[in-house]
């Protein structure tokens, strides 16, 4: 049987060397190179030519060193101070962000009846001690008003200007209320919240069925927001008896006869009383409490 693979030729011999050519010496394998020598990084160096704007302006430009001690102090704090107050801004932002997302959707619930009042929310403020009206104010401004426009409810304010206001209107509230459930007979004296309720009622106008809610802000308006509470559910509804008041003491008879001697005492001179200044409503004064802390 005849293979079918072709036969392969024979391969080539090297030549051997002739007797006339001297052997080769062997190559070594590693080559040591020698760089010439070039510029240093010093001498390759170019400054950068300054901007022209600065010689347009007449200025020669930025130093080119460091700033000295004073200036580092200077630049550190008020780097510190810049950061820390647009930190505090972007942080006040996303919190007001986050719970105006969480109200949102309450202002799509649907109403019952075109002509229904909205959920309505009490905010009690009152200023802080030893300051005005105005701080409380502008935290309510800052903080909680952009939260309620998102929320799409309504709101009524209770201010208190001094100490005890938030107090008397909190119980206050409290009694009326009580005193139209346990004496219906008894009539109350008019006030704008009894007119305004009358003609919604009068008109058929529907309250919001459901919790309103209440916001106090600060620590001396919540304090008082819980003596009013206590005042107007615990305590009776008839106000507490007025004091009687001191009558007014008899002139001694001394006086009396010093003025029979016939010395009769010298009258002042009579000054020009300046021009009497508008004078402002007098504020009315604040309901007694109806009980005590003991109570």
């Amino acid at each position: 049987m005849a293979d079918s693979k072709p036969p392969t030729p024979p391969e080539a011999t090297p030549p051997a060397p002739s007797a006339t050519t001297p052997p080769s010496k062997p190559t070594p394998t590693s080559t040591t190179t020698t760089a010439a020598p070039g510029p240093s990084v010093a001498e390759a160096y170019k400054a950068p030519k300054p901007n022209p704007v600065w010689q347009m302006l007449g200025m020669r430009g930025p130093p080119k060193r460091l700033p000295s001690r004073n200036w580092m102090i200077f630049l550190s704090l008020t780097a510190a101070f810049s950061s820390a107050v647009i930190y505090d801004k972007r942080e006040k932002k996303r919190a007001t962000a986050r719970w105006a997302r969480a109200v949102a959707p309450l202002a799509a619930e649907p109403i019952a009846n075109p002509s229904q009042l909205p959920r309505r929310l009490t905010v009690l403020i009152e200023a802080p001690p030893g300051d005005g009206l105005r701080v409380a104010q502008d935290h309510f401004l800052e903080y909680v008003k952009p939260i309620l426009a998102a929320s799409g409810l309504d709101w009524e304010f209770v201010q208190g200007r001094q100490q005890g206001d938030v107090r008397a209107a909190v119980a206050e509230k409290i009694r009326r209320r009580r005193s139209r459930e346990e004496r219906p007979d008894v009539e109350l004296l008019p006030t704008e919240e009894n007119l305004r309720d009358a003609m919604r009622q009068k008109n058929g106008v529907p309250e919001y069925d459901g919790p309103g809610g209440d916001i106090v802000i600060g620590r001396h308006a919540w304090k008082e927001y819980i003596r009013g509470l206590h005042e107007g559910w615990l305590g009776p509804l008839d106000p507490p008896p007025k004091p009687e008041e001191d009558k007014a003491p008899k002139p001694d008879d001394t006086t009396a006869a010093a003025t029979t001697d016939g010395e009769t005492p010298k009258k002042e001179e009579e000054q020009p009383k300046p021009e009497e200044e508008e004078k402002k409503p007098a504020r009315p004064p604040q309901p007694i409490p109806h009980n005590t802390t003991a109570d």
